[in-house]
Formats: structure tokens, sequence, C-alpha cells
């Protein structure tokens, strides 16, 4: 595949496909007036804030701001590049990609991933044969049928068997026209002089892992008689990376999408054990801590996870630090609690799926399970036991912003512990610390001393203004200057505008939207989406310019303001007399200037 495309290719494939049908084989779509609106695949909402418009081919949520076209949802939701996406589509559309010539070392890299895609395919298959057939396979098969695991379920995860022999999988490979480097370089062998390459697994029942394509990119084995480790998984390669996968992800993706939740577990055995007994939206994490790269990956298909980790003290402590790590990747969380002692796989043997889907309908919140777990681990019977679960909770209940959530669980420790409702919610709502000076406060709430925040209504505006006319564009830069976004992808956008009118000087909107490259950063994307699908902020008119100019003005004056009193402060805290006095006059001054904005008695007329 070719890494550029020539754009009127690309702007064919996107002419040919609707981007209601593909978005809507993703998200329920419902028509509201010449748009489609759904629940947004990227963040939990429970109000639809995800627009889809088939006039303008573009999709924006209102809610978590992502946007773009149909290659950037693709892209975004499937966790394609660009050119995958685009061949997706062009494949779908019946288009013939005409691309422009790869480097060599792109080139180089994209065979080197195709022969190793296949190398692993190879592997996969050579593994399931001696399973399933040779006399070597015969501990592995016995294993199998006490775990419970039917020669159907083996087949569907291609599980296999490394024989303890040294090297029958290398010579099998270079048999098949694999050299010795591409086969240490997919991670199935080990160099030990003097003997050379031998296989990295031996002894070994096999559970190939596969990305959401079905491809084969890495392999766990566990060992079967003794020895160390229990569990072997592929090292680093260029396809396999151990902290960015999800085993069985490539047969549960259906199964996720139509309930838009995955279940969570920890193991192999796990994952396979529940799509045996059809639970089919369950994912493992390989055997590891989660990671953000495993949690972002979920947030592509899934609006809530539910962790059903083993019930004992290392999964309780593995579900502890998944809940902050899933949380953060703003997915919803809930818990499942097992029985003590027991893990997934055990539990749906002994009790089957239907009280396993029972334990799911009963799971807990993210916050009722700290509860429970801080309860648990301390005495309520005592103050010190009261103290150390309020001492445990408090940082968790304070990031609760509704009333209504803060009172339920104010309400549910009242039960557990006795404390009073008041005082929960006294605890809650009081400030961690007060600062003695107002200006201080409102400045670190303000949270911008050093970042840029998302475009607000006014900033969009302006964006829409200044892509729609190149004198209007002029008269923004002249009066806020020509860093007066605050946003980073807005700052990119207005420098790209620059640029291509430093080359055509009447570009307006439609036309700057149309030459703007695609497989731009997906902020653009985004903000270009929110542009496009611009009703609520009116009509670009002198009236409405001038307004949105002017409150732009007096939020840059306000953080100069800020910014100067908290100067003032330290100052006075230093006793510098002179500088107090100096910092004392800008600040009259600017408040001036503040005051004539704000009474239209400001540069604007």
């Amino acid at each position: 595949m070719t890494t550029a495309f020539n754009q009127d290719v690309i702007h064919e494939v996107k002419d040919r496909i609707d981007i209601v049908e593909i978005i809507g084989g993703y998200v329920q779509l419902k028509k509201r007036g010449r748009s489609y609106v759904g629940l947004c695949p990227f963040h939990n909402e429970k109000t639809p804030s995800f627009t889809v418009s088939p006039d303008k081919q573009v999709f924006y949520c209102f809610g978590c701001g992502a946007g773009g076209d149909v290659l950037t949802f693709l892209m975004k939701r499937e966790g394609l590049s660009f050119p995958e996406a685009l061949a997706a589509l062009a494949a779908r559309a019946g288009v013939e990609l005409v691309g422009e010539e790869e480097t060599p070392a792109a080139r180089r890299q994209r065979e080197l991933k195709e022969r190793l895609y296949r190398l692993g395919a190879i592997a996969a298959s050579f593994y399931y044969r001696i399973l399933a057939r040779h006399p070597a396979g015969a501990p592995a098969r016995s294993y199998l049928q006490r775990r419970g695991i039917k020669g159907v379920t083996a087949r569907q995860f291609e599980l296999g068997f490394a024989p303890d022999a040294g090297a029958v999988l290398v010579n099998y490979l270079q048999r098949q026209g694999f050299t010795p480097e591409e086969i240490e370089q997919a991670g199935l062998s080990l160099s030990r002089p003097p003997r050379g390459l031998v296989d990295r697994f031996r002894g070994r029942l096999m559970f190939p892992i596969k990305d959401s394509r079905s491809r084969v990119i890495g392999f766990g084995g566990r060992v079967l008689g003794e020895g160390q480790p229990k569990y072997l998984n592929s090292p680093e390669t260029i396809l396999f990376h151990k902290g960015h996968h999800l085993f069985g992800l490539h047969l549960s993706l259906p199964g996720i999408r139509k309930e838009g939740r995955a279940i969570l577990v920890e193991g192999y055995m796990d994952m396979i054990a529940a799509w045996q007994h059809g639970i089919d939206n369950v994912v493992a994490s390989l055997g590891t801590s989660l990671t953000p790269a495993q949690a972002r990956e979920l947030k592509k298909y899934a609006r809530e996870v539910i962790i059903a980790y083993d019930a004992d003290t290392a999964g309780q402590a593995a579900t502890l630090r998944g809940l902050d790590i899933l949380a953060a990747a703003g997915l919803q969380v809930r818990v499942l609690q097992l029985p003590e002692g027991k893990d997934p796989d055990e539990f749906l043997a002994a009790r089957g799926p239907e009280a396993f889907r029972e334990l799911v309908a009963g799971s807990q919140g993210l916050m009722e399970f700290r509860i429970h777990k801080a309860v648990s681990e301390h005495d309520a019977g005592t103050a010190a036991g009261r103290k150390a679960i309020m001492t445990a909770l408090l940082p968790y209940l304070r990031q609760v912003r509704d009333a209504v959530e803060q009172e339920t669980y104010a309400r549910l420790l009242n039960r557990y512990t006795g404390i009073s409702e008041t005082a929960i919610l006294n605890d809650i709502r009081r400030p961690e610390a007060r600062l003695d000076r107002a200006v201080k406060t409102t400045y670190i709430r303000d949270g911008r001393a050093g970042g840029t925040a998302a475009p607000h209504q006014a900033e969009l505006f302006l964006l829409r203004a200044y892509l729609a006319s190149p004198a209007l564009a002029t008269r923004i830069d002249a009066e806020l200057g020509e860093n007066w976004c605050r946003d980073q992808a807005a700052r990119d956008l207005v420098a790209a505008v620059r640029e291509r009118r430093r080359e055509n000087p009447e570009l307006t909107g439609p036309d700057l939207a149309g030459i703007l490259t695609p497989g731009r950063e997906p902020q653009q994307e985004a903000l270009l989406a929110r542009l496009t699908l611009a009703e609520d902020l009116g009509p670009v008119e002198e009236r409405a310019v001038n307004k949105a100019i002017r409150l732009l003005k007096l939020q840059q004056l306000r953080r100069q303001s800020k910014s100067l009193w908290l100067a003032l402060a330290r100052a006075e805290d230093t006793g510098d007399q002179e500088q107090v006095r100096e910092l004392q006059g800008k600040i009259f001054h600017l408040q001036q200037t503040i005051n004539s904005l704000k009474l239209g008695r400001g540069e604007l007329r």
C-alpha cells in the first residue's frame, strides 16, 4: 500500500460513500431535520450529542468534540491509519487507488510486516495441527479436556501446542521459505550458541494473539509441566506490543459493538471459557496489569467496561488499578464481584452462564465499589475506622460534581458507617484548602496558567468568520494579534489558512475546507467539522463580529489582570514596595481599559 494518494482519488472515494450508512453501522442514528443524531461512540452520554450531516459529509460530537469526515471516523473507531481507512472505503466504493510512490524504507517496513503476518499465521497453524493430531500434543489435549474446553472452541481460537523439541518450529518455518532473521523478528526463536536458533516456546499450550483484523501478531504460552514462568508472551516486535493488545478482541468485536460494553477478564482461559459459554463481548488483558493503551483500545469500541478480575487479593488490587485507568480513558466502569476465591473460568464451570449474566447485571458502579471496599477494610464500629473510611474515600468523592450523586453516596455511607449524611456532605463539599487572596483562588480555579482551552463560542464564531472572508481575517488579526486563538488546533488551522491565502488571497470557507489536505491532525479535523455544523453560531455579520472581537479582547485583558494580581500578591509577600506601586498602577490602567470595553467605548464602535 502506498503512503500518499492522489487528491482526486481521495475525493472520489468520499463522494461515493454515504457517511450516514458507514457510521450507522456503528451508531444507532435517528433523523433530526437534515442531520442524524445518536449517542457518541467516543464518550459516555445519555442524551445524544453526536451529529452526522449527510449534506456536508461530516460528523461532530458536541459533547466530547470528536469530529471529521468518514475517513476520520474509521481511523478513530477502528484504530486504522489514513491509508488503511482509505483502502477500506475504496474497496467498498469500487475505486482503484492511485498513489504516489512510497519511499524505499517505507516499502521495506510494509513488506516485512506482511511477511511477519504470514509467518505468524503459518506458525499458529503448525501449533494447532500438533495439538489436534500429533502424539506430542496429547498433554495439551488432556489439559484442555480437564478445563472443559471443547474441540470447536480450540479451533475457533486456534489453540496449539509447542513441543519441547529444540528447533522444530524454526526448522519448519525455514522450509516454508522464511529466513532465520524473520523468525527472530517475529519473536519465535532464541539464539543459543553454539546450537544456533531454537524455538522460544517449548512444552507449552499456545494461544495465538490476534489484532482486531484477525491477524496473528504474537503468542502466549502456558507451561503444562514444571517450569517458570507459568505464562510466557511473545517479546516486543514491530507487530506485537504487549501493553497495547487485548486477547480475543477479534472474536468479541461484534458483541461489544452490539451491547456498547465489554467485559474485561485477566487471563486467556477466563476469556475462552466465557466465550464458550456464550458471553460474546469479553476480552482479556493478556494476564498483565491493564495499561492506558489497552483502555484506549477498548474505548474505540465500547462506552462501558465491566471488570471481572479474580476475587483473590491480587485480582482485587488489579481491579483497583484498572478502575483508575479505564475511568481516565473516559469509559464508564463497573465491577463484577465474584465469590471469594473464584475466577471467571471456575465460576462459569460451577454455576453456568446465566448465573454469570446475573453478576454482570448486578455489577457495581465505580464509586459503589470503592465504598464497599473501604468499608470492608476498616472497622466502621470505631471512630478510628470511620475516619479511615472517610480518608480513603474523600479524594474520590470530591471528584463527584453532581449534587444528586453526592447525596446518593452520602446515603450509602451513612447506611454502612452511621456517619450522618450532613457530615459526609459537608466533608465532600468543604474546600481542601483556603487561599488568603480571592484573586489567587480565581486564578487557580480558572486553570489556565500553563495550558490552552478548547475554543468557546466567540472564538469559534471568529474562526468561522476567518474562513468566510479574507477581509474579516485581516481585521481579526489586526484587532487581536496573530496569536488570538488559545486552542492549539485553532492556531494551526488559522496558520494553514494564512498560508493558503498567500497563494490565493480570495479563498473562502468552502474552498479552504476542500484544499486543506486530508490526513490532518485529529484536532483540526474535529474543529473543521464543528465549524461546518455551526448553525448555533449564527450568521457572520459585522455586528456579531464586533461583539466577538470585543469579548475576546476582554478575555485577553482579564488574563493579563489575573497575572498582574498574582504578581502583586508575590511582591507584597516579599515586601518589594517599588514593584507593588508599579503593579498597582498597571492594574489601575488595565481596569480602566476593561471597563471602557465593557461599556462599548473601546476601540470597537
